[in-house]
């Protein structure tokens, strides 16, 4: 009878390590399991921000644009980074959990069949005790034998489920550790690779030239502020150069044949005293002809002056490109590393 109940707190405390590995494990299996829903859906929302700095970037100025370009690439690297994350949660921690659902199921049968062999030994002892109290000594005799055998049956059946719930505290406890092993490096190696990504992304947001960017948007303001001051000035307050140089003509009246008498008289002394200047005239463009050819000679010294001018601005513009060419091969770290493959390859 102590060994019976020896066997009966060993299967008592033998069902109790499977009730709690069902437990706990079932639940740490939910938790991780929502903890991998929770990643995937982090990663679509940040699908949906990389989406939307891509169309802010084009509708703002050059450096901006850059960064924000820049920004989203990265921010697209890291979310491939988290998609292999997810496949990895999915595949090294959270199949395995679930994989200890059938684990506890057998388990649980295994230790059925156990409490089934100790009943039977139980039985046939009860028998055999009260064949003893009754004397008979022939039925005595086959009381004890199949007591034996449901002893014997109940000592194998201990051995097995000994051995059973041994194997599978082993197996647990292995389980456990990589499990956690793989969530703990998983994780890791995403943090890692998303530090990386970010440190590159964060040096880029620290190159950008805010000032040009305000310089840009300041000439537009004060182009639009002089077309729009242009456009909402009146028409009658520009006058016309030929109202002012062609006055209104007269109205005829009465005294204009008197008017073109004198006229005619004008005329005439007029035509004469144009012969007398034409000569003093013909004069006066032989020496502007002389002026104009050394004006020309001072004019074309100036145009090489302004020749070697127009060449120094061409090479501060060409030098001040190549800055903004340096300024502009800003590059995401995605795009890098692409290179980067491209060449291995």
């Amino acid at each position: 009878m102590n060994s019976l109940f020896s066997r009966d707190v060993q299967a008592k405390s033998m069902e109790q390590t499977v009730k709690h590995a069902e437990k706990y494990m079932g639940e740490i299996c939910y938790l991780l399991g929502s903890y991998t829903r929770k990643t995937a859906k982090l990663r679509d929302k940040a699908d949906l921000l990389v989406a939307q700095l891509f169309d802010f970037a084009s509708t703002e100025d050059p450096e901006l644009q850059i960064s924000l370009k820049n920004l989203a690439e990265d921010l697209a690297m890291v979310q491939d980074y988290r998609q292999a994350q997810v496949e990895r949660l999915e595949t090294r921690v959270v199949a395995p959990l679930k994989a200890y659902g059938d684990i506890v199921k057998n388990k649980r049968a295994d230790l059925k069949k156990f409490n089934t062999d100790l009943n039977r030994e139980l039985k046939e002892l009860q028998k055999v005790e009260k064949i003893r109290l009754r004397n008979p000594a022939d039925r005595q005799s086959i009381a004890e034998v199949n007591a034996q055998k449901a002893s014997n049956n109940a000592q194998r059946s201990i051995k097995q489920i000994e051995e059973t719930i041994t194997d599978f505290q082993r197996q647990k406890l292995e389980d456990i550790k990589r499990i956690f092993t793989d969530f703990i490096t998983v994780e890791m190696l995403f943090h890692a690779k998303a530090l990386e990504v970010y440190t590159h992304s964060y040096h880029n947001l620290e190159a950008m030239n805010i000032q040009k960017d305000l310089e840009l948007f300041n000439g537009r303001l004060k182009m639009s502020d002089t077309l729009t001051g242009y456009l909402d000035t009146p028409l009658s307050s520009h006058s016309s150069p030929l109202m002012n140089h062609y006055p209104s003509l007269p109205v005829a009246s009465p005294r204009s044949q008197s008017l073109r008498q004198t006229l005619a008289s004008t005329i005439s002394q007029n035509n004469r005293q144009q012969h007398s200047q034409f000569a003093e005239k013909d004069r006066r463009s032989r020496s502007t002809l002389q002026r104009q050819r050394g004006m020309e000679e001072e004019l074309e010294e100036e145009e090489e002056d302004e020749e070697d001018g127009e060449e120094e601005e061409e090479e501060e513009m060409y030098e001040s490109e190549l800055e903004e060419g340096r300024h502009i091969s800003r590059q995401s770290y995605a795009a890098q590393y692409a290179q980067m493959r491209r060449w291995q390859k």
